[in-house]
């Protein structure tokens, strides 16, 4: 989230705490910034511990109750640091108690900032505190897929609360929440400004349910939570377990192009080797190092797998994910970017004495599986990839198909599939007009939005919010660099042995399209050793499936095809074992 652009911001203290703290209460101010006065509101709360503890609200940005990560005041000197927003803001508190003057510094810009004292929130009953604290579960439909939600709610205070989201079918990572503010009687907002979403919610009588609507970025959903004494979990029974016949290692290591550390597990079977090596590659979004996608791991699996026999694996953590870092330009970063990752990545295991030098490979998963062959025909020792779900048509051609295949499966008429793909279509021609950029780009793909019936079913303050997000991320860079990128002239180029599979079910990247694709290419640039499989009945993640809808990767216990395994391991042995 970018908090310096035209709007409201607002930082604001979590409750309210006794007079006798002179920093404690709502602060509120305005950036000045290039496109316009932005406002701020602070909210800073006496913790238990006898620090501060607070938040930060955006309002003109749809976003409350980002969490200030430390706070530190002598009585005059005041620091405060929001790692989230990558922000520090240094301010003096005047003689008169009710001012903080200060600089506001937040990636390399700075903006002087002062805030005046304003009026504190209502503190939360301490009986509803009491009700509130513990584990809340419950599910989110958001149509095509249904996720899971856990709220866990700490006190901070007896009279103020934050703590922690977890949405367990995307990402095990912990979202904080910073704040909860009290609407009257058993009424509450839960924010987490991390994602732009507000939660409002009624705590039922007995305290058993918390039900209200979870708006995130303007668009709400009805949301209901149980409280919980222990959060269920998934059955997940091909997730590893130890003891293990093989050797895990955390390791970490640069990537010089980029200026970032990388940081993953290399699993090495037992024994000093060499041993065949493969590199994994995760597919699009902040993936962990175990790819994990509904309390799936299927990257830990397929290590698993390899080390077992006889094959290194090495899994990494997204940049900006885990243990690795990231740019401060990561908003720009590509599948261009990416490739740099899985070179350094490369070159750490080439450094290993116990990997064969005639035996790396790289696996890639969806785009992976457009980065393995980018990689693979900059260097020539790469001696095998292996194409997961990897694309063979030109990015625009692939989301199209992509969005028609998901549509037809989820039940809708031919003629709305059809009315969603016209305006998907246009939206990928003023993406890939390269002489569109700026407000142009930006005034072509609002009208074309506007074209949607359901956008304009939407209330104006919905379609605001929906059209605003929809702008940001239809214009970052890596969706417009996805849309013009064709992975044929580079497969045509690909020399090593190559493997590409796809799932019959896979509604992500259909077989159908782009099986051939990469067939053809490979058999265009002459490649020697190219196998192209189709297999029966499983989706995107090579999971056994009814439909292949997304909807379906979560409820299904296996993580990936034993068959498919089986299939990976042998192709990549009998490959390592010619050279």
């Amino acid at each position: 989230m970018t908090l310096i652009h035209a709007g409201l911001l607002a930082i604001s203290v979590l409750a309210s705490s006794p007079p006798s703290d002179p920093l404690a209460g709502v602060w509120s101010g305005e950036l000045a910034t290039p496109g316009g006065p932005l406002a701020l509101v602070m909210h800073i709360s006496g913790a238990e511990d006898g620090g501060w503890t607070g938040s930060v609200d955006t309002p003109s940005q749809q976003s409350y109750g980002i969490p200030l990560s430390s706070i530190e005041f002598d009585g005059h000197a005041l620091t405060v640091r929001c790692d989230l927003t990558q922000a520090i803001w240094t301010a003096t508190l005047t003689e008169g108690g009710d001012t903080l003057d200060g600089v506001w510094a937040q990636r390399g810009v700075e903006i002087p900032l002062s805030c005046r004292r304003g009026q504190d929130l209502s503190p939360l009953p301490a009986a509803l505190v009491q009700e509130l604290e513990g584990s809340w579960e419950g599910t989110l439909d958001v149509g095509a897929i249904q996720l899971r939600i856990v709220m866990t709610l700490d006190a901070v205070s007896p009279t103020a609360m934050a703590g922690i989201m977890v949405s367990p079918d995307q990402s095990p990572a912990p979202i904080p929440i910073g704040r909860v503010e009290w609407a009257g009687d058993r009424a509450v907002r839960v924010l987490i400004g991390a994602i732009g979403t507000v939660f409002d919610a009624r705590l039922a009588p007995g305290g058993a349910t918390l039900s209200g609507s979870f708006t995130q970025r303007g668009m709400p959903l009805d949301l209901a939570l149980k409280k919980v004494a222990r959060v269920s979990e998934t059955r997940r029974p091909q997730e590893p377990r130890p003891p293990f016949p093989y050797r895990a290692e955390e390791v970490s290591f640069p990537n010089t192009t980029a200026g970032i550390t990388l940081a993953g597990t290399l699993t090495m079977p037992p024994g000093n080797g060499p041993f065949p090596a493969v590199v994994l590659i995760s597919g699009s979004g902040l993936q962990d190092r175990n790819e994990e996608i509904f309390q799936h791991k299927p990257f830990w699996v397929l290590a698993d797998h390899l080390a077992r026999r006889g094959i290194a694996a090495l899994r990494v953590d997204d940049r900006g994910v885990g243990g690795s870092t990231s740019t401060s330009t990561a908003a720009n970063d590509t599948t261009f970017d990416f490739v740099t990752d899985v070179e350094a990545a490369v070159a750490f295991l080439r450094s290993r004495p116990e990997v064969s030098g005639g035996g790396l490979g790289l696996i890639g998963h969806s785009e992976g599986g457009v980065i393995a062959p980018l990689v693979a025909v900059k260097d020539a020792d790469i001696n095998f990839i292996v194409l997961l779900a990897g694309t063979g048509v030109r990015g625009d051609a692939l989301l199209l198909r992509q969005g028609e295949a998901i549509n037809r499966a989820s039940g809708m008429s031919e003629d709305d599939i059809a009315a969603k793909s016209a305006i998907s279509r246009a939206l990928f021609d003023a993406l890939m007009d390269e002489s569109l950029q700026g407000d142009p780009l930006e005034a072509r793909l609002h009208a074309i939005i506007e074209t949607d019936p359901e956008f304009m079913e939407e209330t104006s303050e919905a379609q605001e919010v929906a059209l605003q997000a929809a702008i940001d991320k239809l214009t970052l860079p890596w969706i417009r660099a996805f849309l013009r990128h064709d992975p044929a002239p580079t497969l045509q180029r690909v020399t090593c042995p190559v493997l590409a599979l796809n799932g019959e079910l896979d509604l992500q990247v259909p077989h159908a399209q782009n099986l051939p694709g990469i067939a053809a290419a490979l058999e265009r640039g002459g490649n020697p050793d190219a196998t192209t499989m189709m297999l029966p009945g499983l989706n995107h993640l090579f999971q056994h499936c009814e439909t292949g809808l997304p909807a379906e990767y979560g409820r299904i216990e296996e993580t990936f095809s034993v068959d498919v395994l089986d299939l990976i391991a042998e192709w990549i042995s009998d490959r390592a074992a010619t050279r």
